[in-house]
Parts: C-alpha cells; sequence; structure tokens
C-alpha cells in the first residue's frame, strides 16, 4: 500500500478541489481507516500474546476489506452533525484509499473490493513503493498535510461528543467491525492471500509458490533465511539472493518443508514507507487534535 502520506497528498487535495467546503478533517480520516486493521494488528503483534499469527492475518485482511471499510465509515459518521454527508466522505475516500493500493507492486497482495462475495484480490502492480514517484508523492503529501494544518475550515463539520440517540447505533456497529470478521476468515484464506495457506498447510507446501510482499531478508553464517510474517525462517537456495540483510519481496517455490527457491526478487534499499507512514499519522493525529480543540473552545 503505499504510504499514509501518499493518500494524504493525493485525496487531500483531490477532495479540495472537488469542493472547498469538503471538511478535511474527515478527508483524513477516511484516508485512514482501510489502514486500521493495519495499525491494530502490530499493536496486537507487540504485546506478544499467545495468538495464531495466521488467523490474526486473515483478520485483518477482512477487515482492511471494502465492506468492512464501510461500516466503520457508518459508525464515525454518526457521530458528527451531519452524518449522511459525512459517510459519503469517508466511504469515497476509503475507497480511493484501496484503489491507490492496487497500483503498487504486492507480491500476493491486494485489496478486497468485492468481499464477501468475492475473495479474488485486485493487484494492477504498476509501481513499488520504494519507487521514485513513491517518494516524490510522499513529500508532496507532507506539504498538503502541513498546509491544511495550516489552514483550516472557518465551518467545519462538528463531532457530536455525547450522540445521544445514535450511541446504541455505533457501538452495535463497532461490535460488527470487531467481531463479525471471524465469519469470513475462510474467504481470503481459500485464495491463498499473502501466501497463507500455503505457509500454514506446512506438510503438503513442498513444490508450492510461494509469494511475500515486504519480509525480512537474514544474511547468516549458516545460510541465508527469509522471516516470514509468522515469524518462521525459511532457508533460500540457489542463484538469486539478497546483497545483505534487508527488506525484501520475493516470488519463489518449496523445495522441501522449510526451504524456498527465489525465482523473482525485489530489494528495499531504504525504510523510507514506514517513516513517511508514521509522519503521514502524525499529521492526521495533529489536524484532528486541532480541529476537536477548536470545537471544544466554540461550544464553551
Amino acid at each position: 500500500m503505499p504510504n499514509t502520506l501518499v493518500h494524504l497528498g493525493i485525496q487531500g487535495l483531490g477532495n479540495r478541489l472537488v469542493s472547498k467546503r469538503i471538511d478535511i478533517k474527515w478527508v483524513f480520516l477516511g484516508c485512514i481507516i482501510p489502514d486500521i486493521p493495519w495499525i491494530l494488528r502490530r499493536v496486537i503483534l507487540g504485546l506478544d500474546l499467545d495468538i495464531n499469527i495466521y488467523d490474526l492475518r486473515l483478520y485483518s485482511v477482512v477487515q482492511a476489506s471494502l465492506l468492512f471499510c464501510l461500516l466503520l465509515a457508518f459508525a464515525f459518521a454518526l457521530i458528527s452533525e451531519r452524518p449522511r454527508f459525512v459517510f459519503v466522505i469517508l466511504a469515497v475516500n476509503s475507497l480511493i484509499h484501496l484503489l491507490l493500493d492496487a497500483v503498487e507492486i504486492k507480491w500476493g497482495n491486494g485489496v478486497h473490493l468485492l468481499a464477501p462475495l468475492s475473495w479474488q484480490h485486485l493487484s494492477l502492480g504498476l509501481m513499488w513503493p520504494d519507487s521514485s514517484l513513491s517518494v516524490a508523492l510522499s513529500l508532496f503529501g507532507l506539504l498538503v498535510g502541513i498546509w491544511f494544518l495550516a489552514h483550516p475550515l472557518l465551518a467545519p463539520i462538528r463531532v457530536l461528543f455525547y450522540p445521544n440517540g445514535r450511541l446504541v447505533t455505533v457501538v452495535l456497529l463497532v461490535l460488527l467491525y470487531f467481531f463479525s470478521p471471524f465469519v469470513f476468515l475462510d474467504g481470503p484464506y481459500s485464495t491463498d492471500i499473502n501466501s497463507i495457506a500455503t505457509l500454514q498447510e506446512k506438510d503438503s507446501r513442498v513444490g508450492k509458490e510461494v509469494r511475500m510482499d515486504r519480509e525480512t531478508y537474514q544474511q547468516r553464517d549458516d545460510g541465508d533465511v527469509v522471516i516470514t510474517f509468522a515469524n518462521e525462517p525459511l532457508r533460500v537456495v540457489g542463484d538469486i539472493r539478497a546483497e545483505k540483510s534487508m527488506q525484501i519481496s520475493l516470488i519463489g517455490e518449496f523445495v522441501d518443508v522449510d526451504t524456498i527457491k527465489i525465482q523473482y526478487l525485489h530489494e528495499y534499499h531504504s525504510y523510507w514507507r514506514g517513516f513517511a507512514s508514521y509522519i503521514g499519522l502524525g499529521l492526521f493525529a495533529l489536524v484532528w487534535a486541532a480541529a476537536l480543540v477548536r470545537e471544544r473552545r466554540s461550544q464553551q
């Protein structure tokens, strides 16, 4: 997926070109909604809980689908003073976020626009996340985010701090968002998104293709390995190797239960993408904090 700054820049400016009255804090929230499952996943992994890593990945894939983005968008819209208008902003920007994600090259990965009717993922594969175009768009997003922070709308759409009549509906939507993904885990598993089924079914994976997106490659004295998202080290054989320990994407084939032969390899020589996403999330938080402070003061 493009880093958060790219989304803020493209979607922020795009919305403002459509209408100068669109409240940018809701646009930015729409930019973030599809990433919330992946942010929560990192938090859960950081807590070092006894949890099935494969199921957690499937759970995040389901939550990041368009249907669940719309579910959360509806919940957020109900805490605003103009829920229908805000829902359109959040829904459209969640969709645009997913379409932008589909533009990047992500081996074995993609976005789900038709789930749960279809779990085939969409991936156009037009550019790498670390390309010079991505860096340029990230810098553009930084400038756009700073500009919006310094030039807020004079009449923003307020957040209702106590949405009395809607509170029960909001709670129900949030519960659906967090608990109903368990019903759909078999969907992305059946299409082998992120090679989850191949990696989990260890006894039958010999001879199968495996695709990994932004995983860790390590050069070790006893042989190179690639670390899967489930923290499983897989030995690497063949002529195609990374030049050093780094983050990579690959397409390969299992030659035995814990060994793969790499057929295609992409090396990421910087951590720009992660750094840019953290900056983007910081800008998002600042825009919302400033907006909430102004709204509080206007109501006093």
